[in-house]
């Protein structure tokens, strides 16, 4: 069998669908486009599907990343109208990088608020019970525009194995929030290029 990178979007009402969840979405679309998918042993076998990361529920993406093995090569017209409204299929591809490559992200975090953004991001924040970081060490770039009524701020963040800056916790560091929303934008690897 062949492993094969299902590149998609999940935007719209798709971003709600949990990361549990969305390996039932896989399974069940895939079945649907009776693709002939490996699986797991035992008494009730499941398709093997790897999520490169799971993103907090709520949170749109541009660049989600799933591997399956298959004993066939053309997949992608198969698969692009079987999944449901949100779930984009970009393309399929034979992976030139394993998931523990991905070092940094990079999102888009649209923020209402009156109040001033320190883009330096030198801020104390909780990131886990007990567990207090700074975020400018996990900030590897980031830039603030205005967007309409919302502040922009265009930011890639570490998200490697070692360290990792899940962006709501950006959102901690930020006063006065009237309301936001957060869109993953594209994943780089240890050599700064866009992940495949």
């Amino acid at each position: 069998m062949k492993l094969l990178r299902i590149k998609f979007e999940k935007t719209g009402l798709a971003k709600y669908i949990s990361h549990l969840d969305l390996n039932r979405v896989f399974a069940r679309a895939l079945a649907r486009a009776k693709i002939d998918v490996a699986h797991s042993e035992g008494f009730n076998p499941r398709p093997k599907i790897v999520f490169a990361s799971a993103i907090s529920l709520g949170m749109e993406s541009l660049c989600e990343f799933a591997d399956i093995k298959t004993s066939e090569t053309q997949i992608f017209e198969k698969i692009k109208n079987v999944f449901p409204d949100g779930i984009n299929i970009l393309e399929v591809y034979e992976p030139e990088n394993n998931f523990k490559n991905i070092d940094s992200t990079r999102f888009h975090i649209y923020i209402k608020t009156s109040e001033q953004i320190d883009t330096s991001f030198d801020i104390v924040v909780e990131k886990k019970p007990g567990i207090n970081i700074n975020l400018k060490d996990y900030i590897l770039e980031s830039v603030l525009t205005e967007s309409g009524e919302y502040k922009l701020i265009d930011i890639t963040v570490k998200t490697n194995p070692e360290m990792y800056l899940n962006p709501e916790n950006i959102i901690k560091g930020i006063n006065n929030i009237e309301d936001y929303f957060i869109r993953k934008i594209e994943v780089h690897d240890k050599n700064n290029t866009i992940f495949r």
